[in-house]
């Protein structure tokens, strides 16, 4: 039987590549990425891969997606122009839903950050307008023409193996990990909802199979365990898991950001209601993750 083809953009990054490997098994993924001769995490003829800076039109037209999974994204981290950002994280995607609606896709899922709910929140800020303006333009669209279903996904704090080392949860595992003598912190008493990245691939594979339930054209939500814990119960929790107890955790050396968010938790309340649930604990995934940073 010949497998159905599935688009997922920024398919080489942290959760692009989790998604290859558990998709993969029911649909013909399209890897859309910027370079595709340059790969960290996937390897080579693993996947169909295209370049976003191809002609997309021409892409649709060859593959035929029944969905897109539009995961890429640019975060302003080391110094990109704001167009380049706005490339990624709002022309890329807008380009996309239209092309999907023009050629009969089922689904297009975005994955958006809970950064965005922040009021004033100063860190990263050229990347959570350029997120919620995301999620405004898909809505807009897809009200437009209900030809393709719209699921915008509000991603919590996601963590699991293969992640950027520059990301702060991969940072704190190798620094507890490698027995660093001690970590300054804030005081850690911020609140967020930590999933395992195996949960989320789970959440946007049932999502898939059930988009055709949905009875508005754009659907804006949560993906998060509903769950919160304090990043200070969660960094001494991974040093339990690590069976570390060398690293001094030095909370309050540091202070908070300006406007620091200091509760994020999801309400999953679609997922909830077509069955789903998180598999791992936070132990688990903790210990998981640990076990294949190197």
């Amino acid at each position: 039987m010949v497998k159905q083809s599935l688009f997922i953009t920024g398919a080489d990054g942290f959760l692009g590549h989790h998604l290859v490997q558990q998709l993969a098994k029911t649909y013909h993924i399209v890897g859309l990425v910027k370079s595709p001769k340059k790969l960290k995490r996937l390897k080579v003829g693993q996947i169909t891969l295209c370049s976003t800076d191809d002609p997309l039109d021409e892409v649709f037209e060859r593959y035929r997606p029944i969905g897109i999974v539009h995961t890429a994204t640019k975060y302003g981290r080391t110094g990109e122009s704001v167009p380049s950002l706005l490339d990624v994280n709002v022309n890329l995607p807008i380009r996309l839903l239209e092309l999907s609606q023009a050629y009969n896709s089922r689904v297009f899922i975005n994955i958006g950050s809970f950064i965005t709910q922040g009021k004033g929140y100063n860190y990263l800020q050229d990347y959570a307008l350029s997120k919620k303006q995301c999620s405004q333009w898909l809505q807009l669209i897809a009200n437009k023409t209900d030809t393709c279903k719209v699921i915008d996904f509000t991603l919590y704090h996601p963590f699991g193996p293969g992640d950027s080392e520059s990301k702060f949860v991969s940072h704190m595992i190798k620094a507890i990990k490698w027995k660093k003598p001690f970590i300054d912190l804030t005081p850690g008493e911020q609140k967020r909802d930590f999933i395992y990245v195996a949960d989320v691939v789970a959440a946007i594979e049932l999502a898939l199979s059930r988009s055709a339930d949905l009875q508005k054209p754009y659907t804006q939500t949560d993906l998060g365990t509903g769950s919160s814990h304090t990043l200070r119960y969660f960094l001494e929790t991974l040093k339990t898991v690590s069976g570390n107890v060398e690293t001094e955790l030095r909370f309050g050396k540091l202070p908070y950001r300006d406007n620091e968010i200091m509760e994020a938790k999801a309400s999953p309340d679609l997922l909830a209601s077509w069955g789903w649930k998180p598999n791992y604990t936070l132990n688990q995934g903790l210990l998981l993750t640990l076990n294949e940073t190197i």
